[in-house]
């Protein structure tokens, strides 16, 4: 079971790393995707590809079994989940994939590019994300599975199906740190060392 966890990662802070290792030790998964956001049809891009695969580098390759995918970041054209989980689908035949996403972003879905198509082609764990709920009957698929942790076989029926996990809330956003640094504040507790003398380094989000 390969986990593909997708985000902006503008930047990364301390709460995505708390999410992936909580999510790792949560749900039975042989291997995690992570997939920075290269240019996201509907978010304005800030800083260079490279610099964010750095940056991403950086804050997860302490963690066993993430592998980060720079496929999206190295792209041109704007980004869209289907056409990445179509690559990744043929790229492992012989592996089941889970689409992994916060509730924000599924309560968004519709909005996506070819998403009836999208979930029909796999399954999606979503993680619970504050003042952000789902109704458990959707429309989209069938009713919301619902559990504290999972392990492979709970994915066993096929693609077209969500399930949800509730997760430690994130106490801090990538847009508060970008105005913190932009006003010259210390965000040193909320994201990697590394990554914050390469923010400075680097002058970002100025």
């Amino acid at each position: 079971m390969i986990g593909i966890f997708g985000g902006t990662f503008d930047p990364i802070h301390n709460g995505h790393v708390n999410i992936i290792e909580d999510l790792l030790s949560l749900v039975e998964l042989d291997e995690l995707i992570i997939i920075p956001n290269g240019n996201p049809p509907h978010k304005k891009k800030r800083i260079e590809e490279s610099l964010k695969l750095a940056m991403t580098k950086m804050a997860l390759e302490h963690i066993p079994g993430v592998v980060i995918d720079s496929r999206e970041l190295n792209k041109k054209e704007p980004s869209y989940a289907y056409e990445t989980l179509l690559d990744l689908k043929k790229e492992h035949p012989q592996d089941e994939l889970l689409w992994i996403m916060g509730s924000d972003s599924f309560l968004d879905i519709e909005s996506w590019y070819s998403y009836k198509k999208f979930i029909k082609e796999v399954n999606i764990l979503v993680l619970q994300r504050p003042n952000y709920f789902l109704n458990k009957k959707n429309g989209l698929t069938d009713p919301i599975t619902e559990r504290s942790n999972f392990t492979k076989k709970d994915f066993s029926n096929g693609p077209n199906q969500v399930y949800l996990l509730k997760i430690k809330p994130i106490e801090i956003t990538s847009t508060h740190i970008r105005q913190m640094i932009y006003s010259d504040k210390d965000v040193a507790s909320f994201i990697d060392p590394n990554v914050n003398a390469f923010i400075k380094e680097n002058n970002l989000y100025k």
